[in-house]
């Protein structure tokens, strides 16, 4: 498992200590660029977990961007967030001191799905001068972790949607849709709890993405011995020819 600067092994003995969170960002036009800031975020969600791993509240809000002029089609479609979403937000410092304050308490830890959200964090508090003094930093990547035991080979990062898909959690009804920032933590959140409770359940659909990325038997036994439930399952799968 690769080691990212700032990011720390998650704790699994103390859910209340978790804080999943996840920001959607737009790109920032090359000439209105500053300090390396190349997006900003237009959208935070996060989800609160009390000890047993369930869920005891959830934050959301759109942000105003500073850089940005209303949201690019490509963002638009891919997350549902309109210019004027954008428009009629806070600006992120005011939107990071009402998360902090929902956080209340800086020893909590940040579980996020990849390092990127902590980078675009810093990056856009440094470039906007934002004060971060009272924000944990205590980061924890969950996509690390699921890339090490799902040992995907050449497939170094595994997308929030495979591995949701690869362990049977769905987007739908009760959690929203994909790349909403809120929907993408509530599922972040459910792959938690597995890492948590030990019960990682391997859904058939797991077949059709090895296919996809033409993960051989060798992988297949490296799986076997991290996960021997998983091995298992996939085993049966490729002997019922599916």
């Amino acid at each position: 498992m690769k080691k990212t600067p700032g990011i720390s092994a998650i704790d699994t003995t103390n859910f209340a200590r978790q804080i999943v969170l996840d920001f959607e960002f737009a790109p920032v036009p090359k000439q209105r660029q500053r300090r390396g800031l190349r997006n900003e975020i237009i959208e935070v969600g996060a989800v609160k977990l009390d000890y047993h791993g369930n869920v005891m509240g959830e934050f959301s809000q759109f942000v105003q961007t500073e850089f940005t002029e209303g949201v690019a089609f490509p963002v638009r479609e891919l997350t549902g967030i309109s210019a004027v979403d954008t428009a009629m937000a806070d600006p992120l410092y005011m939107v990071i001191k009402r998360l902090s304050d929902w956080i209340g308490r800086y020893s909590a830890q940040i579980v996020c799905w990849s390092g990127t959200d902590r980078r675009q964090l810093m990056t856009e508090c440094q470039a906007k001068q934002i004060d971060l003094a009272a924000f944990p930093t205590d980061w924890a990547d969950l996509q690390a972790f699921y890339t090490s035991i799902m040992d995907v080979g050449s497939h170094e990062c595994v997308s929030l949607n495979d591995a949701a898909t690869w362990f049977g959690i769905e987007f739908d009804e009760s959690t929203g849709h994909a790349h909403s920032a809120l929907a993408d933590a509530r599922v972040t959140a459910k792959l938690l709890k597995q890492v948590m409770d030990g019960g990682y359940r391997v859904s058939p659909r797991a077949q059709e993405i090895r296919q996809r990325w033409g993960m051989g038997d060798r992988a297949q036994m490296r799986l076997s011995n991290k996960c021997p439930e998983l091995g298992d399952l996939l085993l049966k799968l490729k002997a019922e020819g599916r």
